[in-house]
């Protein structure tokens, strides 16, 4: 699963990944087999690639604002507001 999440069912147990704390994580590893334990780590994966992604997005977006302020601001006049 190279990439970014794109199923509701990987996303919730990534969620659950994310969300869950303490004995109820001790929990779940300890049951957890060899394919459970891949898995997870797979859709941590995904997760770093999508944070990854946004955050490059996100720099060029930082980047392109300042690079283009004094436009945008002569664009404000003609947005609908």
């Amino acid at each position: 699963m190279r990439g970014l999440i794109t199923n509701d069912w990987d996303r919730d147990n990534l969620n659950f990944l994310l969300n869950v704390k303490g004995d109820d994580f001790q929990a779940f590893w300890a049951q957890a087999d060899a394919d459970d334990r891949a898995y997870a780590q797979e859709l941590m994966d995904a997760y770093s690639a999508e944070l990854q992604l946004k955050a490059h997005e996100l720099a060029i977006e930082a980047e392109m604002s300042l690079e283009y302020a004094e436009a945008n601001q002569i664009l404000e006049q003609f947005r609908l507001k």
